[in-house]
């Protein structure tokens, strides 16, 4: 029994002394950069250049492309705010969902070319006849390729104003009303092809953002420029091709304010200063701190969309029951100076007259004109002895 137990308190022992610990080999960090290198490209056949990427709030634009384009490639849409969000296409039941969008003509030109009987020799055309066909120029996309960001187009416009029936051309972001915090990055975009001029039917080539304060109103039908308190922020000129700008509000903005109205506008180059009017084609939202604590309701939505915000709404609320109070007090008063002209027997009497009253005689109803009238005493249900009915 001894030997035994001396056995294996040995063979514990030797076992204890052979135990090693297992070491894990290090974790390999991955040391990719989150910067994209810049890469080379020709350009018009011949043109050389080094494009150089760029990332503005987690979106990279002038990437390199696949060396093989991927039909399900992912895109970058923007939200009501101007905020980015990746779309991801899928091919469902054969079908594409959620692809790229397809611009359609919207950034082609127009043009007309004509045929004589001699270029086509058509067997339907006579030797004097033309033929005139419509076709679309294709726009230049050396640069506007490189965007990953949806562009606006016309059917992506929204409807601003309290009746929400005015168009928010040029703008597709962001929408009116909406709420920039300070600290974070939004997309304003547009539409490249509106700002053509008139006279000249040439498409802007620049374009500069401005930013204006907007006074606090009611309503906003009817502001004028003179409600502008002042343009704070302008931007450089940019190419309008691009029909984007990377905006993120600063704490300076706000003046010390929580929040602050304003307009953001576009001004094309063949427009002077003097001339642009930043309400015009404007788009008017707000600059805040912050998350509001208060949680905001679908009433207070609904009033931030018809413009009455802060003490506006009281004033408004205080208002409406003090115009109620002085209308009973006038009523009131209007009632005891005319108690005495209140007796309304005559036209009741009236009243009950007419519904009382017997149109025509008895006799001349053709009705009753075979009866023949008894007195009440001849009648069989009179008792003579006891002078009531029986």
């Amino acid at each position: 029994m001894k030997l035994s137990l001396l056995l294996a308190s040995s063979l514990l022992a030797a076992s204890a002394s052979a135990y090693k610990e297992v070491h894990h080999p290090p974790e390999v960090k991955e040391t990719t950069s989150e910067e994209p290198k810049p890469w080379l490209r020709t350009i018009y056949s011949t043109k050389v250049e080094i494009v150089t990427p760029t990332v503005i709030a987690g979106v990279t634009f002038s990437a390199k492309p696949q060396e093989t384009p991927d039909p399900l490639e992912k895109w970058v849409s923007l939200d009501k705010l101007g905020q980015p969000k990746t779309i991801r296409p899928e091919i469902k039941n054969g079908r594409t969902v959620r692809a790229r969008p397809d611009y359609s003509t919207y950034f082609k030109t127009a043009a007309v070319r004509t045929y004589s009987y001699e270029d086509l020799k058509a067997h339907n055309m006579d030797p004097n006849d033309k033929y005139e066909e419509e076709y679309f120029i294709p726009e230049d996309d050396t640069y506007t390729s490189l965007n990953p960001v949806m562009r606006c187009t016309p059917d992506a416009y929204f409807h601003k104003g309290l009746a929400k029936d005015i168009s928010s051309e040029p703008f597709c972001t962001p929408r009116e009303n909406v709420q920039w915090k300070v600290g974070h990055t939004f997309f304003a975009t547009w539409y490249t092809r509106f700002f053509e001029e008139e006279n000249s039917g040439k498409v802007a080539d620049m374009v500069r953002v401005h930013m204006s304060y907007v006074k606090e109103s009611l309503s906003e039908k009817g502001i004028s420029k003179r409600d502008l308190h002042a343009t704070f922020f302008s931007s450089e000129w940019v190419k309008n091709v691009d029909g984007i700008y990377a905006i993120t509000p600063s704490q300076d903005w706000l003046q010390g304010e929580y929040d602050r109205k304003i307009v953001i506008s576009v001004q094309p180059d063949y427009v002077s200063d003097a001339q642009f009017n930043p309400l015009e084609n404007g788009v008017v939202m707000h600059i805040i701190q912050g998350s509001k604590v208060a949680k905001t309701t679908k009433e207070d939505w609904v009033l931030i969309e018809a413009g009455l915000q802060k003490e506006k709404w009281w004033y408004i609320a205080l208002t409406m029951p003090t115009i109620a109070i002085i209308v009973f007090v006038i009523l009131y008063f209007f009632l005891r100076a005319n108690k005495g002209m209140r007796d309304f027997s005559d036209v009741t009497k009236a009243t009950l007259g007419k519904k009382h009253r017997v149109i025509g005689k008895f006799a001349n109803m053709r009705k009753f004109k075979g009866m023949k009238n008894h007195k009440y005493t001849e009648l069989p249900s009179y008792n003579k002895n006891k002078g009531k009915q029986s």
